[in-house]
């Protein structure tokens, strides 16, 4: 059904009494406006609705435009809104089944659906379930279509999904992606702070933070794909080193050395690729560009140093050798764009795991070394009780390489009893 055909039934729906009445604020005045019951299949999705942005952007990317108008394009948004909760959406559609739908919806004049896309899925799926029977969808019907007045409903829409609604309906990502296209749209971080709930700067931080993110996805070849972002572990760490990039940039942090911009980037694409290999949770991460007091290996030279050259000489490689994402799609033609690269991630993951959470390890012993340099008797125990934990029955042992290392140590400690002899002896 095309928009004129969907207008031309909304209209005549309104001629009939209206069900009940919703209270909203609309340019800039706030009333009640009668709630219709409208044929689930007057309707349509705005497919770059911020429920859905993320996937309909990765999915148009791969596959090109998808037209929500039509049944197959109406088809790929249901079962992606149905999928991406399911259990939450089972419920709900148990609840609906059982009490109907209590939450009124809007659409604008031509039938697309502004806010209540869940809602209006799930009734589609019951509309499929009971063919003999119509299914409604109960919402305010506006006077203006998306083209006609875009930006008022642009700020209705964010005000409801993102200001009212429960975020947590929401991928992480959408939120950061509302923004960009809000800004596209000529919006200031302030208006947009205000349909949000959030003040303009939190706002010019939403966007930075898509800004890395989008590098991130550029990095692998994955750009416009924001699906490989949806996972709820992924935020965070783009969030945490915005922070860092900003601190250091801004000369912040207690750093005994001034990096500069080349440094700075190889802390970034270092941190990308350990989001890559999903050590993200973890507290070690932090460390890496963490500029706080005592923390954070990029704040002493010596310890970032060991940390990138080690890191570089042994994931370098790796990287180098790696497929393309294009190579491992002409390799699985036909084959799902978004299966294709978690199976890309997880080959790499398995082959970097262990050396950059060993190296994660080994730099934070030497950064916990240097913090505690001034505590001569904590670092002494601390090597004693690790030579204590040398296996010597293991054949790697017995080796040239062990011999002189224990040499290397005897003379460091000889060292250090002379030094404490010759204090003694002029005391």
């Amino acid at each position: 059904m095309d928009a004129k055909l969907r207008e031309e039934k909304l209209n005549e729906l309104k001629k009939n009494n209206s069900y009940a009445y919703k209270e909203m604020t609309y340019k800039n005045r706030t009333e009640k406006l009668p709630v219709y019951e409208i044929p689930v299949e007057y309707l349509v999705f705005n497919k770059y609705n911020g429920r859905i942005g993320t996937f309909v952007k990765t999915r148009e990317k791969q596959y090109g435009p998808i037209d929500s108008s039509t049944p197959e394009g109406d088809k790929i948004i249901v079962d992606f809104l149905w999928n991406s909760k399911e259990n939450r959406n089972k419920y709900t559609l148990k609840d609906i089944e059982e009490k109907g739908q209590l939450e009124y919806g809007i659409v604008t004049k031509d039938g697309v659906i502004i806010d209540g896309n869940r809602r209006c899925m799930i009734l589609k799926k019951i509309a499929e379930k009971n063919r003999t029977t119509p299914t409604y969808f109960k919402a305010v019907i506006l006077d203006d279509t998306l083209d006609s007045n875009p930006k008022e409903i642009r700020k209705l829409e964010t005000i409801y999904q993102m200001g009212i609604d429960e975020k947590v309906d929401y991928n992480a990502i959408e939120k950061y992606l509302k923004c960009q296209d809000l800004s596209n749209e000529e919006f200031t971080n302030d208006d947009i702070g205000k349909m949000m709930g959030e003040k303009g700067s939190k706002i010019k931080e939403y966007l930075d933070i898509l800004e890395l993110m989008e590098e991130y996805l550029k990095t692998y070849g994955y750009e416009g794909m924001y699906t490989v972002l949806s996972e709820e572990t992924v935020e965070g760490p783009f969030v945490d080193l915005r922070g860092y990039l900003e601190a250091h940039k801004a000369g912040g942090g207690k750093k005994d050395w001034v990096p500069e911009v080349d440094d700075r980037d190889d802390l970034k694409l270092i941190y990308f690729d350990y989001i890559r290999a999903g050590i993200r949770t973890a507290h070690d991460i932090r460390n890496i560009g963490n500029p706080s007091k005592g923390q954070g290996f990029f704040n002493h030279k010596h310890i970032w140093d060991e940390f990138s050259t080690r890191y570089f000489n042994e994931i370098k490689p790796i990287n180098e050798d790696e497929r393309t994402l294009e190579e491992c799609r002409e390799e699985r033609k036909g084959g799902d764009v978004d299966k294709i690269i978690l199976a890309r991630d997880r080959d790499w993951s398995k082959k970097v795991e262990n050396p950059m959470k060993k190296n994660i390890g080994l730099t934070q012993r030497s950064l916990d070394d240097y913090n505690e340099s001034n505590s001569p008797g904590v670092l002494l125990a601390r090597a004693q009780k690790t030579l204590n934990a040398v296996d010597t029955n293991i054949e790697s042992f017995y080796t040239e390489d062990i011999i002189k290392q224990c040499h290397d140590i005897r003379k460091t400690v000889e060292r250090f009893i002379d030094i404490i002899k010759k204090r003694d002896k002029y005391e």
